[in-house]
């Protein structure tokens, strides 16, 4: 009869163990993704702060004693890049020297809000 009993208790143990579902281990969920929201207004404005002295740096350094250095911030254009930057395309006039004749220019500045610097300045007079 003890014989009998531990055939029926080893038959209930595979039984029960078809009748069970496996278990599954439960994964801890990654943390939600943090993203970073920039206003874009604000980084525009970092962006001309930023292109305005490099406008005028590139422009000395075509013309060593330039006069008067006027850029028309009414006409700049802010694009947004990949790789955090922004483009500022923009209009200005200056004066090669101290003469009264002005000449017009446009000009493409590339800001990098990573490092808060300017990466590239483009112009076409």
């Amino acid at each position: 009869m003890i014989r009998a009993s531990y055939l029926c208790l080893a038959v209930a143990c595979m039984v029960a163990a078809c009748e069970t579902p496996p278990q599954r281990a439960t994964r801890p969920s990654p943390p939600p993704a943090t993203r970073i929201t920039v206003d874009a207004q604000a980084m525009s404005r970092a962006a001309s702060a930023a292109c305005e002295p490099a406008v005028a740096e590139a422009l000395q350094r075509r013309y060593p004693q330039p006069g008067s250095v006027m850029l028309m911030a009414d006409r700049e254009q802010y694009y947004q890049r990949p790789n955090a930057q922004t483009s500022v395309n923009g209009e200005g006039v200056f004066e090669p020297d101290d003469s009264s004749s002005a000449i017009g220019f446009h000009y493409v500045c590339l800001y990098n809000a990573r490092t808060g610097k300017v990466d590239d300045v483009q112009m076409r007079y």
